[in-house]
């Protein structure tokens, strides 16, 4: 009974892990171990989930420019324009982010305005059971609060607005 019991706590601990770049997560409700979520599973790291970040914008609007959330750098040698706005697109389960409607709809947006536009592509971290998709997810979100953080200006107020779709 003594060895039952120790199963049953290492069964109901909550379990966290934590990443430098976009904080921690758990298995404790609401993300798990909840009626509408009853399996507790984490989400991959973001390596794994391989998150990229696709920037089109007028200048380039049939090729993305690959930006990086850790890399600054990244945005300053893009065509990306800090004058205009920059709209987000993030593809759901098995979809992938560099799918011609993804491109498309880009395409579409800069018949209407001059933009930027980010595909949200975690096609690794999307591509698996729905339950594991659904958890990962959570690591993008956490990558795309980490990509408006630096997109900010010195007044915590995004570039002439930041808007999602998707």
């Amino acid at each position: 009974s003594r060895e039952l019991l120790c199963i049953v706590v290492l069964v109901s601990a909550v379990r966290q892990f934590c990443y430098d770049s976009i904080g921690c997560f758990s298995d404790s409700k609401p993300w798990a171990g909840a009626a509408i979520r009853p399996l507790k599973i984490l989400p991959w790291s973001p390596e794994k989930v391989g998150t990229r970040l696709l920037l089109y914008t007028n200048k380039n609007p049939n090729n993305f420019q690959i930006l990086l959330a850790s890399d600054p750098s990244t945005i300053e040698v893009s065509n990306f324009q800090i004058a205009k706005k920059t709209r987000f697109i993030i593809h759901g389960f098995i979809d992938k982010g560099d799918e011609s409607w993804l491109v498309d709809k880009c395409k579409n947006m800069f018949e209407v305005e001059k933009v930027n536009y980010i595909c949200v592509d975690w096609k690794k971290g999307s591509q698996t059971t729905y339950t594991q998709a659904a958890n990962n997810v959570c690591a993008v979100g956490a990558q795309v609060a980490q990509t408006l953080a630096m997109l900010k200006g010195s007044d915590g107020v995004c570039p002439l607005g930041c808007g999602r779709a998707g």
